[in-house]
């Protein structure tokens, strides 16, 4: 009935901002749905994600975010936040490296690092931010999340990436079909609890093109077909580092972040806009007007 249609609109949660203005003029972030962020191996995809959870944790301060990563340890991908929220380069060659020396030796020495690392600590200790590096099952993750949204107050959830995570049952032989397994686990907790959660999903190599394409992503459980929102990532610095023969040219410090909307059912599929990737920071922000919220 036009009463029930208009009832389930007006208590219809709106999507969410990513913090990127001309993504979201095209796009925002759905919520009860999956969105993922596909990416060939070092093209930003993780970058992006934690670009993303900094934005979001800005923008919605009286909501809780939750970082699942099986790709990396929380520690580094602790630091790495921190390096975002700083955006303060130490060494521009090595700043990861300095940043950790920073942390070991030199405390309180530099005030947007001090700043960041007392953001980094009222969002933990708050509860606002939670990050994990264990390597749940996908069953035991979809329980987590289950456990987690009950609470209430959640912004969203991000996992980093779906084609890590380990089954919770005997694996149906085909790697595909596992992984289609896990998105309708993930996708089933997102309607139920009606937040968004953003998935990390590592793109194949097209013979063709550089470019992502919707198509690469096909061999991982037409993973696509879950979600309401994919963005692809591409970096041609990275492409271009790979074929250098001899590796010794300069890094640029500033480098251009392709992002393509691949799927959209909230609007129109098939645009493409360019971000600004700071590398030693990690930063990533518009490339006209540039900034975290």
């Amino acid at each position: 009935l036009l009463e029930d249609l208009t009832a389930d609109i007006q208590t219809t949660t709106p999507a969410m901002a990513s913090g990127f203005k001309r993504l979201d003029e095209i796009a925002r972030i759905p919520v009860g749905a999956l969105t993922i962020i596909a990416a060939r191996p070092g093209h930003g995809k993780t970058t992006f994600q934690l670009n993303l959870l900094a934005n979001m944790m800005r923008a919605y301060p009286e909501k809780k975010f939750y970082y699942f990563s099986y790709e990396e340890a929380r520690k580094a991908i602790g630091l790495k936040l921190l390096m975002i929220l700083s955006g303060e380069t130490i060494n521009e060659s090595t700043n990861l490296g300095a940043y950790i020396n920073y942390l070991q030796e030199k405390r309180g020495s530099n005030r947007k690092i001090e700043a960041a690392l007392q953001e980094y600590e009222q969002l933990t200790l708050s509860g606002r931010l939670s990050v994990s590096d264990e390597m749940y099952r996908a069953d035991d993750l979809a329980t987590v999340i289950d456990t987690l949204a009950m609470r209430g107050d959640t912004g969203a959830v991000i996992v980093d990436y779906i084609q890590r995570i380990p089954l919770g049952r005997k694996s149906e032989g085909q790697r595909y079909l596992d992984i289609k397994y896990v998105s309708s686990l993930l996708l089933e907790q997102a309607v139920r609890h009606d937040i968004p959660i953003i998935l990390g999903a590592q793109l194949t190599r097209d013979k063709t093109t550089s470019r992502p394409k919707l198509d690469n992503m096909r061999e991982s459980g037409d993973i696509e077909q879950d979600a309401n929102l994919v963005l692809g990532l591409y970096t041609k610095a990275v492409d271009d580092r790979e074929q250098e023969a001899s590796g010794t040219s300069a890094r640029q410090a500033v480098v251009d972040t392709e992002v393509y909307i691949l799927k959209n059912r909230a609007g129109q599929a098939g645009g493409q806009f360019t971000l600004s990737f700071n590398q030693p920071v990690l930063k990533i922000t518009d490339k006209q007007a540039g900034g975290l919220l």
